[in-house]
């Protein structure tokens, strides 16, 4: 909370995250996904909700192992959580509503309940025990949190199954390269962002990994929920290929491996988010 209040009081960072994250990524890999997938409005919804969905938590780990600006990262976080019962259901009406109906009320609720709810318990309890509950946590929830994160992936995957496999095609494969391309994309757009509005290294990085990484797991959830089963598939392809396009893209933008002494000391922080 006391980051929180210093990031606020300096704005500059956190406006360049809005406009990226909420205007300008979305706009683009939405032109792009028109361009490409032309004719196929589910695909192309699929798409802008993989970049309508907040930011992702794990996005904070990747920024410090990067030396970014921890209190900034996790600011975003919070503002970009907050901000989706809103901002994800704007999103996909403005961009994608000729392409497809949707339940606005019943997404909006679901990202209340989803990402919205969890994130506000999370910070009263870190606040309420200065920050000791993670100590204590990280090493007995580590390995239920990687098997928790498997059964929502299969639990809901499942109930679309039967239409994925049925209508299986080699268009999958442009779509999964897409996702691939977007991604990469994505990185490059918010670090020239960030550089244009002459943001310094540390803010750079947290405001790069803020606004690419995404909460796919949520944008899956919410796909199954109120969109078709071909929707699924770049959202699919983004959760199976996020990790390792964001190594690839740090690499190139931000410079050689990280220090290993950081990644050990993030590394039990990372798994449980």
């Amino acid at each position: 909370v006391k980051d929180f209040g210093a990031i606020i009081r300096k704005p500059k960072p956190i406006f360049i995250f809005l406009l990226t994250t909420y205007i300008i990524t979305p706009c683009i890999m939405t032109g792009l996904a028109n361009l490409l997938f032309h004719g196929n409005g589910d695909v192309i919804t699929g798409f802008v909700l993989l970049y309508a969905i907040p930011t992702a938590v794990v996005g904070c780990i990747w920024s410090s192992i990067y030396s970014g600006n921890n209190a900034l990262s996790l600011t975003l976080i919070v503002i970009g959580t907050m901000l989706a019962p809103i901002s994800v259901p704007l999103t996909v009406r403005v961009l994608a509503s000729s392409h497809i109906e949707f339940d606005t009320s019943g997404m909006m609720l679901s990202l209340i309940y989803m990402v919205v709810i969890p994130s506000a318990v999370g910070i009263l309890i870190n606040a309420i025990t200065k920050g000791h509950c993670m100590d204590h946590a990280v090493p007995v929830l580590k390995p239920f949190t990687k098997i928790g994160l498997l059964f929502v992936v299969i639990i809901n995957t499942s109930q679309i199954a039967e239409d994925l496999i049925a209508s299986a095609s080699v268009a999958y494969i442009p779509q999964a390269l897409a996702a691939f391309c977007f991604t990469v994309l994505g990185f490059i757009i918010s670090r020239t962002i960030a550089r244009l509005a002459r943001l310094d290294q540390a803010n750079t990085v947290s405001v790069t990994f803020a606004s690419s990484m995404k909460n796919i797991s949520a944008a899956m959830v919410l796909a199954i929920q109120f969109f078709p089963p071909a929707s699924l598939i770049p959202i699919i392809s983004g959760i199976v290929l996020q990790q390792t396009t964001t190594a690839i893209s740090a690499h190139f933008l931000f410079g050689n491996k990280p220090d290993k002494n950081i990644m050990e000391n993030t590394q039990g922080k990372g798994d449980v988010i």
